[in-house]
């Protein structure tokens, strides 16, 4: 069970993952072997899965968009693949409703998210694609 300690360095480490055990012990009042051991248990039992960088795509030129896929049958072996061979694919997950997965897609042009949707058309047993475009950012906390 995760405390206030945990819950600190686990903010500070969703902002900024980068930051040393040093920095981290003097903005939660730890030693740094306090931290450390704290940050390998939350490892150990997966509240800490990995750690990221995340890349900018220009304000300009950037586009985000969720697209929305509905197959029949579906079959998420065949899917994945697929889905995982889009580097701009940034999320995807199944969803429940008349949906079956939700995916986030973050490209550097319009022309970029056309090809990819125009490779998603060709996709097996795919009946119906609906794009969503990003149009403002409200909240960012990845």
């Amino acid at each position: 069970m995760a405390d206030h300690y945990d819950q600190k360095i686990l903010a500070l480490l969703v902002d900024d993952a980068r930051l040393s055990v040093s920095d981290i012990s003097r903005q939660v009042n730890l030693s740094r072997s306090a931290v450390t051991e704290r940050i390998r248990r939350m490892e150990d039992n997966k509240t800490i899965t990995g750690y990221h960088a995340h890349t900018s795509v220009s304000k300009e030129e950037g586009v985000s968009a969720y697209i929305a896929l509905t197959f029949r049958p579906l079959s998420c072996e065949q899917v994945l693949p697929l889905i995982s061979s889009i580097p701009e694919v940034k999320l995807a997950h199944s969803i429940s409703g008349d949906l079956d997965l939700l995916l986030l897609v973050q490209t550097s042009s319009m022309d970029r998210l056309n090809e990819i949707r125009e490779k998603m058309e060709t996709w097996p047993n795919l009946h119906k694609v609906v794009t969503h475009m990003c149009l403002a950012k409200r909240l960012d906390r990845w």
